[in-house]
């Protein structure tokens, strides 16, 4: 299993591998949405829950940073909403599954008219990603990780996983 399954009870400020700060709880997912904001930061705050927020800065010079983010986190929250593509979302919380990682994932499917940064995609790519959605998701089925339709119930598993391994 990797390292981030079995993590001893800390606090914010312990450190982890690669001396990043250990975290409660990793919001990976879609970019283009304020889910983290208006939900996901909010219901880790009152739950007394720390997070990595990899949203706040998109740059290539932080990838590394993001990595040890993950690894150092007890859970790992990837929110695949139906307002973005996803599609390196996907891959990697599929790469992180294969590796034993405590994932939850909440995937939605694109609806038939989904409009993404303003593009209207067409009926094809619309199967496409959704296709993609439904192999992870069947994926995860299969390796014991929780997968939900709707936000909400995921960040309360989140909450109950995370308040469960410290």
């Amino acid at each position: 299993r990797h390292n981030n399954q079995h993590r001893p009870s800390s606090s914010s400020t312990a450190q982890g591998r690669r001396g990043s700060a250990v975290r409660d709880v990793y919001l990976g997912g879609a970019v283009n949405s304020q889910w983290r904001e208006q939900l996901a930061i909010p219901a880790l705050k009152k739950s007394g829950l720390t997070y990595y927020n990899p949203a706040v800065c998109s740059s290539r010079r932080l990838i590394p940073i993001e990595a040890s983010a993950m690894d150092n986190s007890r859970v790992l929250l990837f929110a695949l909403l139906a307002d973005s593509r996803c599609m390196a979302d996907m891959c990697e919380a599929a790469y992180l599954i294969g590796l034993g990682c405590n994932v939850v994932l909440c995937l939605q499917k694109l609806p038939p008219d989904a409009r993404i940064a303003g593009e209207a995609l067409s009926t094809q790519a619309i199967k496409d990603y959704n296709r993609g959605r439904c192999y992870l998701s069947d994926y995860a089925n299969r390796e014991g990780v929780p997968v939900f339709d709707e936000l909400s119930e995921a960040l309360q598993c989140v909450i109950d996983k995370s308040k469960s391994n410290k």
